[in-house]
């Protein structure tokens, strides 16, 4: 979705990601420096010793959102770093059709308030994806997972830019409006939509996707 694009009728609850390919997508995670070296050096998220697979790890398609939680990896040491993971769209949905909102479930799922470039709430939602099965944490790492990348020195420089003011956010979001950085809509089958809650409420948004 166009940063600057003026939509009538975004969709409440929809799920919105970078899809490289038709069978791939991206998800973003913040970690330690510790935890992102190892995991970027030998491709595996569970290379550090650091990270504990029998914690609730989450992930977010969408890189505002990520940017909200993580303060653009200024927030704490555990969030320093910011991963692009690229993972199997196979694997996603196997995760979202077992997601509920129970706090014993091996997935859960949460829908925020999407956020802008200025991380300001957009009216529509942005969906979370809290993994915290072991068996399911460890088929995500070992069978998911295609590609790990460490986009830190891109998220501070576009911080950069944004504490500039008007000017440098526009390059932020000139930026972000390259093909490769667009989030587009992932389909899911009808299922799936019953199972996030994606039509409840059944409403439609007015907003503007826009830098402000």
């Amino acid at each position: 979705m166009s940063f600057t694009e003026q939509t009538e009728s975004t969709p409440f609850k929809e799920i919105r990601a970078r899809q490289p390919s038709p069978d791939a997508l991206v998800v973003y995670q913040a970690y330690s420096a510790s935890i992102a070296r190892s995991a970027t050096e030998q491709q595996k998220l569970s290379a550090s010793s650091s990270f504990k697979v029998g914690r609730m790890t989450w992930i977010k398609p969408s890189f505002f959102w990520c940017m909200y939680r993580a303060g653009w990896s200024y927030k704490d040491r555990n969030q320093e770093r910011i991963l692009a993971i690229t993972m199997k769209r196979e694997g996603l949905l196997e995760l979202l059709s077992q997601a509920t909102k129970t706090p014993s479930s091996p997935v859960r799922f949460q829908w925020d308030a999407e956020r802008n470039v200025r991380l300001h709430k957009l009216s529509y939602r942005s969906l979370q994806l809290g993994i915290s099965s072991e068996i399911l944490v460890t088929k995500w790492i070992d069978e998911w997972i295609v590609k790990i990348e460490d986009i830190t020195d891109d998220v501070r420089r576009w911080k950069s830019c944004i504490d500039e003011g008007e000017e440098g956010i526009q390059k932020v979001v000139e930026d972000m409006e390259r093909p490769e950085w667009l989030e587009k809509i992932l389909e899911v089958p009808p299922e799936i939509r019953v199972q996030l809650q994606m039509d409840l409420p059944s409403k439609t948004t007015t907003s503007i996707v826009n830098p402000s």
